[in-house]
């Protein structure tokens, strides 16, 4: 997983945009709020609408830079859940 985006607020909590990869290689992108723990599917033209406003800063790094193991476990089950979710949506 990386880190493909952030934004820390006045308080130094993050939002972060996490990209990930499903079983069959397609890219996954979640909103990560550091706030409460959040986390919610992104869409590729929703996170580029996010960066071209300013609401996020585009970055490339490991998550594993950020995150501990636990949370990234945490994070890699979101991830792998919202992909679900969406799948049964669109049966």
């Amino acid at each position: 997983m990386r880190i493909a985006g952030m934004r820390e607020d006045d308080d130094g909590t993050c939002l972060y945009l996490v990209e990930g990869e499903g079983p069959s290689g397609e890219r996954l992108l979640l909103l990560y709020d550091e706030n409460g723990g959040k986390a919610r599917p992104a869409e590729p033209a929703g996170a580029e609408a996010l960066f071209r406003e300013g609401l996020l800063e585009r970055c490339s790094f490991p998550a594993e830079e950020v995150f501990f193991p636990d949370e990234l476990e945490d994070l890699e089950r979101k991830l792998l859940s919202a992909m679900k979710k969406e799948e049964d949506e669109e049966q």
